[in-house]
């Protein structure tokens, strides 16, 4: 049985032009004016937020690289039977602080995965430019196209014979009919090409 489509990733779209709560005492441009701006605002607090958290998961990060480093240097050190209570309580403190850094970057995590999961799509943030560029045409100045219109063939020589013949057939007559005398002269021209 094929899968039906999810369309719940579209419930958390935000459209100030179709809001039907307008306050009766503020006109609508006014309405959605605010309603920007607090988005625009609450957008702000969460990247500032997100920031903070990112910076707060970094040093986190770092000080547990360092007492990873630290316990696995006592642990190679208690080969030595040195056990003072000193040493004891020095690694007992910083297993403790290694379970707090943890379990403080894990709630972070939670949260930034909680602003991801309920961010608000709107005209602003539902699509942006991966790529952007702009091409140059080598060959401006050459036209591939005849006078009255059509596409001239890519050989040198057809093209300047194609753009005779288009304006012979113009200098002949106005309605674009070539002449009894030309049309023979294309019918020849085919012959010779297809002997």
């Amino acid at each position: 049985m094929s899968k039906p489509f999810d369309y719940s990733k579209w419930d958390n779209i935000e459209l100030s032009d179709d809001e039907d709560d307008v306050h009766p005492n503020i006109d609508k441009e006014s309405w959605f004016r605010m309603k920007h701006r607090s988005r625009v605002e609450r957008e702000d607090r969460e990247e500032a937020d997100k920031k903070k958290i990112n910076d707060e998961m970094a040093k986190a990060n770092l000080r547990i690289k360092e007492i990873s480093k630290i316990l696995s240097k006592a642990s190679s050190n208690d080969d030595d039977d040195s056990d003072s209570d000193d040493d004891l309580e020095d690694i007992e403190g910083l297993q403790a602080e290694l379970k707090a850094l943890q379990s403080v970057n894990n709630a972070n995590q939670a949260k930034l995965d909680h602003y991801e999961k309920n961010k608000k799509w709107n005209v602003d943030n539902l699509c942006h430019v991966v790529e952007e560029r702009t091409i140059v045409n080598q060959n401006v100045g050459e036209s591939k196209f005849s006078e009255s219109g059509f596409a001239l063939p890519k050989d040198g020589e057809a093209a300047a014979a194609a753009v005779a013949e288009d304006k012979k057939v113009e200098a002949n007559d106005e309605s674009g009919v070539p002449s009894k005398e030309l049309s023979a002269a294309k019918i020849a021209d085919v012959d010779n090409e297809t002997k």
